[in-house]
């Protein structure tokens, strides 16, 4: 995992969440809390004895409730979810079509991983080289389920590999160039 910032590409989703957090100025795993948030983008937080849902009551004025049946955990990553089709789908999903919805869900799922896990934040760590000791340093640092850990490994591993391989198929495309 060492040598992953060379070779990372961040997907377009990914970017949003990091560019979100810098303007927030959120750069620490700690800050990832429903109250920080929450205070930074005026969104009123109610917990209720219900299934987790957003709503923007007007412009720039939002409201979450988050189910408080869920441990505190689980709440901040309904949280994230929330706050994706918060800023990114700020729609009525009762009138849009289920494959629509669907598709802002997926997003709304990655999203979590990004938001949970940023890569900022990863690529400064100096994680452990055994990847099952990575994975438990990930969950600890974030305060996320592991298996939340192991998904966000192995997704930053495949986009590392992806970067190299595109490296070094650039590199093979120069030499085929100037052989001809």
């Amino acid at each position: 995992m060492n040598n992953m910032k060379s070779y990372y590409q961040m997907t377009a989703l990914e970017k949003w969440a990091e560019d979100l957090y810098k303007r927030l100025n959120l750069t620490q795993p700690s800050q990832i809390s429903i109250t920080y948030i929450a205070e930074r983008l005026n969104i009123w937080v109610h917990y209720l004895d219900v299934r987790s849902k957003s709503i923007e009551a007007s412009a720039g004025m939002y409201t979450m409730f988050i189910d408080n049946r869920l441990p505190a955990s689980l709440q901040r990553l309904e949280f994230l979810h929330e706050l994706c089709h918060l800023l990114r789908h700020g729609t009525n999903h009762i009138l849009m079509p289920e494959h629509f919805t669907r598709a802002q869900e997926d997003e709304s799922e990655r999203f979590i991983l990004y938001a949970a896990m940023p890569y900022s934040m990863i690529s400064r760590m100096t994680l452990p080289e055994q990847r099952e000791d990575a994975i438990s340093y990930l969950a600890a640092e974030f305060q996320v389920p592991s298996e939340l850990a192991l998904q966000r490994i192995d997704q930053i591993q495949r986009r590392v590999f992806q970067g190299q391989l595109l490296a070094v198929m650039g590199r093979n495309e120069e030499r085929l160039t100037h052989i001809q």
